[in-house]
């Protein structure tokens, strides 16, 4: 597939050391592996090749396959999730949590500064937290298919719009103008930019989910 092919992927990912499932499409598989989550939408999903919405490491598999094509992949942290950094484990003040009515104990998810870390302990008032992605320093194994390749615009821009937004979008393409129904504002600017960048269209309007009003990028 070349950079900028719009695609619909199914995929497995574990971790190598442990044979851990941390991501799948597949929820037969997420439900065996004890890890489904009801709260997430299994299927393939879909994805523009060399956009940076897979990690390094897939994003690479992709660009060498075709539609069709499965493949398993062993994913080093570099092409992953990165490497451990050890100035990404921080130390606070036990009090400073307290301030904000948290109460932190060892394995808590916590937002610090706008990072997302977990605490690894908590000893005499000062509470370490590790900034690192959770697989981090891990190396993957990805069991990976392109389902298909997506070719219709309105497609390709109902698929970009869904990848950041979770769900599907009313779209329409009228004289090389796109409309879209129900995306946020905050991804307005990306979606537009990726839909003009990947489809090739000049123009893109939303519209809100309840209301009569269009926003143009």
């Amino acid at each position: 597939m070349k950079a900028g092919s719009v695609v619909k992927i199914s995929y497995t990912g574990r971790v190598k050391e442990t044979g851990e499932v941390f991501d799948t499409t597949d929820e037969s598989v997420a439900r065996s592996e004890g890890a489904y989550n009801p709260r997430v939408k299994y299927g393939p999903v879909g994805v523009v090749v060399g956009a940076g919405h897979v990690i390094k490491g897939l994003d690479r598999a992709l660009e060498e396959m075709e539609s069709g094509e499965e493949r398993e992949l062993e994913i080093k942290p570099e092409d992953g999730f990165g490497e451990r950094k050890g100035d990404l484990i921080q130390t606070f003040s036990e009090r400073e949590f307290r301030k904000q009515n948290i109460t932190p104990y060892p394995g808590m998810r916590i937002t610090v500064n706008n990072m997302m870390g977990r605490v690894l302990s908590v000893n005499s008032g000062r509470v370490r937290v590790d900034f690192n992605h959770p697989l981090a320093g891990k190396v993957l194994v990805y069991k990976l298919k392109i389902e298909e390749e997506v070719t219709d615009d309105r497609d390709k821009c109902k698929v970009i719009a869904s990848f950041y937004t979770g769900k599907d979008h009313d779209v329409e393409i009228k004289d090389g103008k796109v409309r879209i129904k129900g995306v946020p504002e905050p991804l307005r600017d990306r979606v537009s930019e990726e839909i003009k960048r990947y489809v090739g269209v000049k123009d893109v309007e939303f519209e809100d989910e309840d209301k009569d009003k269009t926003e143009k990028k």
